[in-house]
């Protein structure tokens, strides 16, 4: 973006833009909210909503505040802007749709793989979203109930599909409440180790992440060894042990 100043680090306790100092281009009201939302979501997933001024969003878009309050009457009303378009994002519906879709032809690896890819693909493409989401809950933040009814429906499909799988005996018994937790647990902490916790560990390539995750889920769902045969857990729902066992697999297949 052109008009953009310096980073929003360097504009904490800068004295408040004054109109004349910011050359701003001609944008159309679409394209000026477009961009004072864009740039609100920096600072928000930087700062947290308590922390994050409108002086802050103004120098990060490079615009006064003052006309930031011509489109927008506070930080709440940016904010809530920003939280119904992550809560109405034609990709959710897109995805579910294909889980759905694979449920229908009981394409298991599908269902998982693309579980996996979803998750993932969505915070590359959006590194801001993970941050900005545990602001809004760890500041208790109203409006982040927005977006809990996009992971509440994930995780109902997913409760349904380990039901189903089940009751046909693809799957072992035991709790799906757990079961979708450990389903979970893969791409939701790759995801927060890669854009949030940032620990330095060493690369994985995506694509071989999600497909030995899908192994191994698979695996556990169905109490059997990666390669197909009975893995001896006495304890079915034990996807840990599952998850040890193919772990041993490849070892000695290396």
């Amino acid at each position: 973006m052109a008009n953009v100043l310096p980073s929003m680090r360097r504009t904490q306790g800068a004295r408040p833009t004054q109109p004349s100092s910011i050359p701003h281009a001609r944008l159309s009201l679409q394209e000026r909210r477009r961009q004072l939302i864009d740039a609100a979501r920096r600072v928000f997933a930087e700062h947290g909503f308590r922390g994050a001024t409108t002086r802050q969003i103004a120098a990060e878009s490079g615009v006064t505040e003052a006309l930031i309050f011509q489109h927008f009457p506070d930080k709440d009303a940016l904010y809530a802007a920003i939280l119904d378009e992550e809560a109405s994002e034609p990709h959710t519906e897109r995805w579910l749709a294909e889980l759905e879709a694979f449920q229908s032809q009981r394409d298991d690896a599908a269902i998982i793989r693309t579980l996996f890819t979803g998750i993932i693909a969505r915070h590359e493409d959006d590194p801001d979203l993970l941050r900005l989401m545990m602001f809004s809950a760890l500041e208790g933040h109203p409006l982040a109930a927005h977006v809990q009814g996009r992971a509440e429906r994930i995780y109902n499909f997913l409760i349904r599909f380990i039901t189903a799988g089940q009751e046909s005996g693809r799957f072992t018994p035991g709790p799906p409440a757990i079961l979708a937790r450990a389903a979970l647990a893969l791409p939701v902490y790759h995801v927060m180790q890669r854009h949030l916790l940032k620990t330095p560990w060493p690369p994985v390539h995506t694509a071989d992440l999600i497909e030995t995750g899908v192994a191994f889920t698979l695996a556990g769902l169905a109490g059997r060894g990666c390669d197909g045969s009975p893995s001896g857990i006495e304890h079915p729902t034990d996807l840990g042990a599952a998850v040890l066992l193919c772990d041993e697999i490849a070892e000695v297949r290396s």
